[in-house]
């Protein structure tokens, strides 16, 4: 397969952290669901994403990715292709609607005690409230555990809270800079390509991407080593 655009690596802080000790983690296993990928055309914006053009849906069950069997610059499958984009048209954006549970496996230090996932004092993420991992010296005891980005949590810019998976907004949908809530089960992620993107007849490549999940994971020190996500680095490739 010959590459025909430049992998775009770029990490994207998902939440905001102003705790006194807080430190990120890479897990051995970070799961998400993936609803939809898209191209924005010219005129999108960090904050918005014009005219989406759906390269792949897997509906509202999503398809699951552990992005731990993927390091940058491999492929973590094919997830949309291009038959649907319009020749001639040139598209600077790309934009992810993603879940707002992940399920990682993860062990580490908030700065003040050794955490992991799961163990006996963990407990679920909810809608409002963040997950608790458990003390435990032992990265070893670390276990799957299902964490979320919790409603009233302020996210950068490129990312802000639906209830659509299709790119459109909805009269629920939060504005880039807004906090989530329970009316937006998904997320939109926008990541500005590095070379605008023109699809030219007999040329019809394939959009994968890959991560990296240094630093994907954050424990903190409120409670019991609360259990945020941290977005991972992105690669983004376009294959023929």
């Amino acid at each position: 397969m010959n590459k025909i655009f430049s992998s775009l690596i770029i990490f994207l802080s998902l939440v905001n952290y102003n705790k006194a000790y807080s430190a990120a983690v890479t897990p051995s296993s970070y799961i998400n669901t993936v609803h939809s990928v898209m191209l924005c055309e010219t005129g999108s914006s960090e904050t918005t994403c014009l005219n989406p053009v759906i390269l792949g849906s897997e509906g509202t069950t999503g398809k699951s990715f552990d992005l731990s069997s993927t390091t940058a610059g491999q492929s973590a499958g094919g997830i949309g292709s291009l038959s649907s984009v319009p020749y001639g048209k040139t598209f600077t954006w790309f934009q992810v609607i993603l879940n707002r549970n992940f399920t990682v496996t993860a062990a580490g230090s908030d700065d003040t005690a050794a955490c992991v996932t799961g163990g006996d004092d963990a407990s679920a993420a909810s809608g409002a409230t963040p997950a608790d991992g458990t003390r435990d010296n032992t990265a070893s005891n670390a276990v799957a555990q299902v964490i979320r980005i919790p409603d009233n949590t302020t996210l950068a810019n490129h990312m802000n809270g639906t209830d659509a998976i299709d790119g459109t907004v909805t009269a629920n949908e939060e504005p880039a800079g807004d906090p989530v809530d329970g009316d937006t089960p998904y997320i939109k992620f926008r990541v500005e390509l590095g070379t605008p993107f023109t699809l030219k007849p007999g040329k019809m490549p394939n959009v994968q991407v890959a991560f990296n999940l240094t630093n994907a994971v954050q424990f903190d020190d409120a409670a019991a080593c609360l259990v945020w996500p941290n977005a991972p680095v992105v690669s983004i490739t376009f294959v023929e």
